[in-house]
């Protein structure tokens, strides 16, 4: 079953735990209450007090009450008290670590300054180009008469002079 979460171990019952997803150790884990880890961990302490050759045989030999997302069980059942979700998990972390987020260079930014400009520039060429065009066709009209601004002209027709 894969941990999808963060979590603390409430209640547990032969709980191993493969965490080769996030650790790379192959050996499963033993998962235990907080209570049952500390204990454990106090009476290990207190054997090798006593006793100054006592080494830990196993890597592992202290079970964990901490269980993380992205790791599965492999043994056993219990219950757990979910402490972190999404990015705040340690899968999470791992995943927003390894995106990556593009970093405008110089070029890009130099580039994207000489569009604006380019841009910019064509505009005010479209509006010149549109105001010439209406400024001629409005002289034009005037000079032909074609054009009744004023109200009351009448067009020059073929073979007729303009009249004062």
């Amino acid at each position: 079953m894969l941990i999808p979460v963060d979590g603390l171990m409430l209640q547990s019952s032969q709980i191993m735990c493969d965490e080769s997803a996030m650790t790379g150790e192959a050996d499963a884990i033993k998962k235990d209450t907080f209570e049952k880890c500390m204990r454990t961990k106090h009476e290990k302490e207190a054997d090798m007090n006593k006793t100054t050759t006592h080494k830990i045989s196993r890597k592992h030999e202290l079970p964990s009450p901490i269980l993380m997302s992205g790791t599965s069980i492999a043994t056993g059942e219990g219950r757990m008290l979910v402490l972190m979700v999404g990015d705040n998990s340690c899968l999470g972390d791992i995943i927003s670590k390894l995106k990556s987020r593009p970093e405008v260079t110089p070029l890009q930014s130099k580039l994207e300054t000489i569009a604006t400009d380019i841009g910019k520039m064509g505009t005010y060429v479209a509006l010149l180009t549109v105001h010439v065009l209406l400024i001629r066709f409005l002289i034009e009209g005037l000079i032909l008469r074609n054009v009744d601004l004023f109200g009351g002209e009448t067009p020059i027709k073929d073979g007729e002079e303009a009249q004062p």
